[in-house]
């Protein structure tokens, strides 16, 4: 197949799936609802179909939350070489690619909107982690294709993190209050004028959740980090600049004051949570 002949079915392909999709997006609940386990393999009820693996689970207090990769159907237009992870469900007569990005979903939604197919062993769930984290999506047609699917399951992933912020806020707790130097706040005065394309107050870390709270005078972040974090010694930094180093008596901090901004997207990358 000569390289034109190759774009040209893409194309094709590309403007097909984009046909099916309907103008605004519904997921539907399952009928036969199965408990949310780790290494799932389940297919969330939107058309067309998205599948994930749960590759990784947050629990704090009696609530789960899951990391999963995704998968799809549409092999040409998911598929990025050699590298790429393929599933053959042979049961279900289903090929799926690995997508290279994962999103997190809440146990309840997972619970009513996603139907179980399988299990998947451990070192396939850390095969398809590393290969969602490390492959870079290509300015490609089928990069254009992974960015829609990523603009379709964005809400959900959205949506299950507030979700879940809501619940631990039901959990009564005293949280470990970090008040910052006026050095810190001066550092990040340098996003005054940023603006993202859609604000974020709702942030996910390798090994954290926070949100942004503005007050009148000044902004607050939360923390929250797994329980079994209690106890131990911890560095959490901002910006390569030290706000917290010791003990955690708590898995829910507070770090104040911060300065009020436009956005606070960067957070997601300048925060660093190390135990």
């Amino acid at each position: 197949m000569t390289k034109k002949l190759k774009k040209d079915l893409l194309k094709m392909e590309f403007a097909d799936y984009k046909s099916l999709l309907p103008k605004k997006e519904e997921v539907t609940p399952v009928k036969n609802q199965k408990p949310v386990n780790l290494g799932d393999l389940r297919r969330i009820q939107v058309f067309p179909p998205v599948y994930t693996i749960l590759v990784d689970e947050l629990s704090y207090y009696n609530e789960k939350l899951f990391k999963g990769v995704i998968l799809t159907e549409e092999v040409i237009l998911g598929w990025l070489g050699k590298t790429t992870p393929i599933l053959n469900l042979k049961g279900h007569r289903i090929l799926l690619v690995t997508q290279p990005f994962w999103i997190f979903f809440t146990e309840d939604f997972l619970f009513q909107y996603s139907e179980k197919l399988g299990q998947v062993s451990d070192p396939l769930s850390k095969k398809l982690l590393d290969y969602a984290e490390r492959k870079e999506i290509p300015e490609t047609i089928q990069g254009k294709y992974i960015r829609l699917v990523m603009k379709r399951l964005a809400k959900f992933n959205v949506y299950s993190l507030f979700k879940f912020l809501d619940k631990l806020e039901t959990y009564e707790t005293a949280p470990q209050i970090i008040e910052v130097s006026p050095t810190i706040a001066e550092t990040l005065e340098e996003y005054s004028f940023q603006k993202a394309a859609a604000e974020k107050n709702v942030f996910k870390g390798k090994n954290f959740l926070a949100k942004v709270e503005r007050l009148k005078t000044h902004a607050r972040l939360i923390l929250y980090l797994p329980q079994e974090y209690i106890g131990k010694k911890a560095i959490v930094r901002l910006k390569e600049k030290t706000l917290f180093e010791g003990e955690l008596q708590r898995d829910k901090l507070i770090i104040e004051p911060l300065p009020l901004l436009l956005d606070y997207s960067f957070l997601e990358e300048e925060l660093d949570v190390q135990v």
